[in-house]
């Protein structure tokens, strides 16, 4: 048990820090772009540091209802990703599959239930497909931690 258990809560932190991430870099280019409009020019410059800042009030005052929400959707994915990679034996592709779906479930059924996403850099095909990406990237380490023990053949 503990076996799975270390690992998903390793993937699902590392989804919440990457997905918190896209979420910042897409609302800064979006207020970019808005202030340069304002301003009659092209997209405006955001400093390093104040982007760096910025994505880091982001990901604490998301991180409770963020974590919460992807990681029980994660949760759910990969316990039927779990059966469907027993029988198949394409665990990385499965898991992987499994975290992307996770998550475009998640805010397809916000979006149908409260007519908002609730997380703004999931708005649009753009933010979507950066969300599912992070549930990709957190179903494969999810997968390659918990694969094939080399010494028992057990996975």
């Amino acid at each position: 048990m503990l076996r799975r258990i270390v690992p998903f809560v390793l993937a699902a932190a590392v989804m919440v820090v990457l997905g918190s991430a896209a979420h910042s870099f897409l609302v800064q280019e979006a207020w970019s772009v808005a202030a340069g409009q304002a301003a009659g020019a092209g997209p405006a410059s955001i400093p390093l540091a104040d982007r760096i800042s910025w994505a880091g009030h982001d990901l604490a005052g998301m991180i409770v209802p963020y974590a919460g929400l992807t990681s029980i959707a994660l949760l759910i994915a990969f316990l039927i990703a779990g059966l469907v990679a027993r029988f198949s034996g394409v665990r990385v592709f499965v898991f992987g599959l499994a975290g992307a779906l996770a998550l475009f479930t998640l805010f397809t059924v916000l979006r149908m239930t409260l007519g908002s996403v609730g997380v703004f850099g999931a708005r649009g095909s753009v933010g979507l497909a950066a969300q599912m990406a992070v549930g990709l990237a957190a179903g494969v380490l999810f997968a390659r931690l918990t694969g094939r023990n080399q010494r028992t053949g057990r996975s």
